[in-house]
């Protein structure tokens, strides 16, 4: 896909000038692919512009991002940004077309998802994976929306025998992190990362030693300052009445993915207590 000019490449265009040859090569393969690029790495971008992997760091650089993935996400927000303005805004009380509406609920949720798939780190994954497979005890913490997450992950994690908690309450999760210490493991959920009560959580969390993990659709807020890891998901930037539906999407997207994680690295364990909290609620 090849977005229209009305997007971060005019920021882009105007250092132009400063650009080496093998720039400008990243710069067009990137204008005229810019869907695809949000899906590949570093590696395979550097092969699609026969340029090294250092020359596209650098470029990340000159236009003004910490490096290639901090590019990507700024990438992935103009292309939802676009899309968002050219399809309708869903309203179910003026269109009694419901299988109109039914597409664009779908369409919505694939794009955020396949948002939140092209920001997938695997090495940041896997830390994460092994930070909650040895975690003492993990708590998950989320306001709002975000808390029903939290309490989903904590089912899915208490099912494979970790001992995890998910408050409702705000004042509780401030009362964990002032108890928690080295071995355990806070996790923050906010999607735009400026929620003051999981910021406070985590940066007390921390304060004592526990380790910390974010999930957010911003890497560069107030509550990231207080993350060892970052985990990027999927964007929605237009406020409808479907937007809160499609952010849990791509949140429980990536609790999946941790939790399948952890399942596969301790799996005969977890298979067993997983089969024996079955029996207990059966």
């Amino acid at each position: 896909m090849k977005i229209s000019s009305n997007n971060l490449f005019n920021k882009i265009e105007s250092l132009k000038k400063s650009f080496t040859d093998s720039e400008k090569k990243i710069l067009e393969y990137i204008k005229r692919n810019s869907e695809e690029v949000t899906l590949m790495s570093i590696k395979e971008l550097s092969g699609k512009t026969d340029t090294g992997e250092a020359t596209i760091i650098r470029f990340c650089k000159k236009i003004g991002f910490k490096g290639y993935n901090d590019f990507k996400i700024s990438l992935i927000k103009s292309i939802s940004k676009e899309k968002q303005e050219t399809k309708y805004k869903i309203d179910i009380l003026s269109d009694k077309n419901y299988n109109s509406v039914a597409e664009n609920i779908y369409n919505n949720s694939f794009n955020v998802l396949r948002d939140t798939l092209s920001l997938i780190n695997n090495e940041t994954f896997d830390k994460c994976i092994s930070l909650i497979s040895k975690a003492k005890h993990i708590e998950f913490v989320g306001v709002g929306y975000s808390n029903l997450t939290a309490q989903d992950a904590k089912y899915k994690f208490l099912r494979i025998g970790k001992s995890v908690a998910a408050h409702s309450d705000p004042h509780l999760f401030k009362m964990a992190a002032s108890i928690s210490g080295k071995g355990d493991l806070m996790v923050g959920i906010s999607q735009t990362g400026e929620t003051q009560e999981v910021i406070e959580t985590l940066k007390n969390a921390r304060s004592r030693g526990a380790n910390t993990i974010v999930i957010t659709n911003n890497d560069n807020t107030e509550v990231t300052k207080y993350a060892d890891y970052i985990l990027v998901n999927g964007f929605n930037e237009v406020l409808s009445e479907t937007g809160s539906f499609s952010e849990r999407i791509s949140q429980l997207f990536i609790i999946e993915l941790l939790y399948l994680g952890v399942l596969s690295k301790n799996k005969d364990k977890a298979l067993e207590l997983k089969n024996l909290t079955i029996k207990a609620v059966t």
